[in-house]
């Protein structure tokens, strides 16, 4: 049985002295003496001068890497050889560099995420540049730590904190395609690795839901339930740990955010792009009747509440365009078996499925 790593602590914080005061404790309690801050010149992310001074006296080395590039090669080239521990403030692409750089390494990192925008925040993998900017998924070592700013997400601009929630809702697709490789493949599934997945995707889904059924507003939402989504996001992350595998966070939805990447080179945040994803694979499930209608009818209400695009122009694509998308995302990882390996993915299928989902949008001829 391979060896599951937790973070030994998650905690969300409300202010740069809190955040110091946790970081100072938990480094002081492991022992780590020789510390790398990988960090970025972004003034949302001048929590990380704060943290030099904290540790500055705490430490016997000390010394701030800001990211240039968020690439393969970038995190290759980083001298950490004389480091026991990396902290990777930032974004998403800060701290899947900060991930990726201390798995190489062999030194474990914690992340102190400034942004929600996606499961990075505490998971086994980043996502990182390479050739062509092109961008790959790379296994990493999950961050022993997880300290969380929530007076800085609370300042990160709202389409990252919904990039967030549409990544951590699109587990609830990729949860059907672990169910449909495992009936049609055998295809191992981890059922504890699922279980976790599924549940904090559905802590905000259903959250969702009260608000809608209670006439609340986004804002209203988005203001009380940060914790929830932060935990949520936490626990995704955990779920690939446990399973080994992104499979319980990631399905077709993805495949077709993949395909957005390739082609077009990313329109949108991750997590915009895979609900997008959901959004289709979910209405193909209930056309091919692997889920009842209400599902889809029910998501597509979710998702014009918290705004994620149910509109193919929302994505900046067009119809041809989309089409091309869908045909090549198996593609992308052609050994992960999901529900568009159920249909014939010709031009013509896709053209009249799409038709059928976006009616209201002007049709391409083909």
């Amino acid at each position: 049985m391979s060896q599951i790593n937790i973070p030994d602590k998650l905690r969300i914080l409300n202010s740069n002295q809190e955040v110091s005061e946790e970081l100072i404790s938990f480094i002081t309690e492991k022992g780590f003496l020789k510390i790398a801050l990988i960090t970025t010149k972004t003034p949302n992310h001048l929590i990380a001068n704060d943290l030099e001074v904290a540790l500055f006296d705490k430490v016997k080395k000390l010394k701030t890497f800001q990211v240039i590039d968020s690439s393969i090669a970038y995190a290759n080239q980083l001298p950490l050889t004389d480091f026991d521990l990396v902290i990777g403030i930032g974004g998403g692409k800060i701290i899947d560099t900060a991930k990726y750089a201390s798995h190489i390494n062999k030194i474990p990192c914690i992340s102190i995420p400034t942004a929600i925008s996606n499961d990075g925040i505490c998971s086994p993998v980043a996502v990182l540049k390479e050739k062509q900017n092109k961008y790959k998924s790379l296994g990493t070592s999950i961050p022993v730590a997880l300290f969380v700013p929530l007076h800085l997400i609370k300042r990160s601009d709202e389409e990252s904190i919904v990039s967030g929630i549409g990544d951590l809702l699109s587990n609830l697709s990729a949860i059907e395609d672990c169910k449909l490789a495992n009936k049609e493949k055998r295809e191992y599934t981890d059922d504890y690795a699922v279980m976790v997945s599924k549940q904090a995707a559905l802590s905000v889904y259903l959250e969702l839901e009260n608000y809608i059924l209670q006439g609340k507003t986004k804002t209203q939402f988005l203001d009380e339930n940060l914790n929830l989504v932060i935990e949520a996001l936490a626990l995704s992350g955990i779920a690939m740990e446990i399973a080994g595998t992104t499979r319980p966070a990631s399905g077709a939805e993805h495949l077709i955010s993949h395909s957005i990447d390739e082609l077009f080179g990313g329109l949108k945040p991750h997590g915009v792009q895979v609900a997008f994803g959901m959004y289709i694979t979910t209405f193909l499930r209930a056309e091919l009747g692997y889920i009842p209608k209400k599902c889809f009818e029910e998501l597509e209400t979710i998702f014009r509440f918290v705004g994620l695009p149910i509109t193919i122009s929302s994505v900046g694509i067009t119809k041809e365009q989309l089409i091309e998308i869908i045909i090549h995302a198996p593609q992308t990882r052609p050994e992960r078996y999901t529900i568009l390996n159920r249909v014939k993915l010709d031009k013509k299928f896709v053209n009249e499925f799409l038709e059928k989902l976006f009616e209201s949008e002007i049709t391409v001829p083909l």
